[in-house]
């Protein structure tokens, strides 16, 4: 049997005020005063009352707007995944308000609030951490949560989910450099308690093994994603005796800096190496030589992302099995045939 979820009427008991002082605190806060509307949102946290709840209650009808958040909004990466949100937001009615919580936790406490104060309808969310002020001290999790579509996977808490498929991509890169005939391939990873770049990572050096061509760990790097990073990931590659015939990059901006990085060391690009990205940046292919890389798909990712929230929404989702998104590779003058060994 299910847990009975808080009602007003709890809320305004616990708190020790009247449901229309409850009612105000989240339709009109400024009419509240600050340590009453604040014990009022403790309450609420505390007993997991979901505001969407009380939307219904107070026949306010559901909110229109739905929240995006990510780590980092001036990223490049997700101009296009926007976009997709956007145009599928737009055509059922709803309008976006984005959100970049910067991996800080009173941002994302903020981002917390405001769905707890019916603020925004529902969650996509693409980002790492923001789930622990969305639950409530009695440790009932889920239950408390508001609509919330997950982009990246997230191990701690079963939640709808909409993302590529980081493990394919793993492997697309893996065969590509397989069929060129690499045999010794090093992977400059992102961080990989990250669910995509671990699943990235797994793809790689899984491929290689059931091709019966098992690589060696010894080489890989692991670290946060940048162009600096790739500078770094080259200087030490380039002391690696003998080279590798192939880098697997975790994303095109450090695979950027890898390859200028490299050609700084007098290392050439695919003739002495050969590089193969991830996401397929709009700048892979005027690179010299043109980056070769796994595309993924970002504005239909985010039309995804939105046509699942706004499912869940109207009560027509009820799942959470995962929808995947292949991703696909796009082969350019940066990966080749590994040049013969000389004897």
């Amino acid at each position: 049997m299910g847990v009975k979820r808080p009602t007003v009427n709890d809320v305004a008991r616990e708190a020790g005020v009247s449901n229309a002082t409850v009612s105000r605190a989240m339709s009109r806060p400024n009419d509240v005063r600050p340590e009453t509307r604040d014990h009022i949102f403790a309450v609420m946290k505390r007993l997991g009352y979901r505001a969407n709840q009380a939307a219904a209650e107070l026949r306010r009808g559901q909110s229109k707007t739905l929240l995006v958040l990510v780590s980092d909004i001036t990223n490049a990466f997700y101009a296009e995944f926007f976009k997709g949100i956007e145009e599928e937001a737009r055509a059922n009615g709803y309008v976006l308000l984005i959100g970049d919580s910067s991996d800080d936790a009173d941002a994302e406490r903020a981002f917390s609030e405001m769905l707890l104060m019916n603020q925004a309808g529902g969650l996509i969310l693409n980002t790492h951490g923001f789930f622990e002020d969305l639950l409530p001290s009695s440790g009932d999790t889920l239950p408390s949560m508001p609509p919330v579509v997950s982009c990246g996977g997230h191990k701690e808490f079963d939640l709808p989910t909409v993302r590529t498929d980081d493990v394919l991509g793993g492997q697309l890169a893996a065969r590509h450099l397989m069929e060129l005939g690499h045999r010794d391939a090093v992977q400059v990873c992102g961080p990989l308690y990250m669910s995509g770049f671990e699943r990235r990572f797994r793809g790689f050096h899984e491929a290689f093994e059931t091709a019966g061509l098992p690589r060696s760990l010894d080489h890989d790097i692991e670290g946060t994603l940048s162009v600096d990073y790739g500078l770094q990931a080259a200087a030490r590659i380039a002391k690696l005796d003998p080279l590798p015939t192939a880098v697997f990059v975790h994303n095109d901006e450090a695979a950027t800096g890898l390859m200028h990085g490299l050609l700084s060391a007098g290392i050439r690009v695919p003739q002495d190496i050969s590089v193969i990205g991830y996401d397929d940046m709009p700048y892979a292919a005027v690179f010299n030589p043109g980056l070769s890389s796994i595309r993924l798909p970002r504005r239909d990712w985010g039309r995804q992302a939105c046509t699942k929230l706004i499912s869940i929404l109207r009560g027509d989702d009820d799942t959470n099995a995962p929808v995947l998104i292949p991703p696909t590779l796009m082969a350019r003058g940066s990966t080749a045939a590994p040049r013969a060994q000389e004897p």
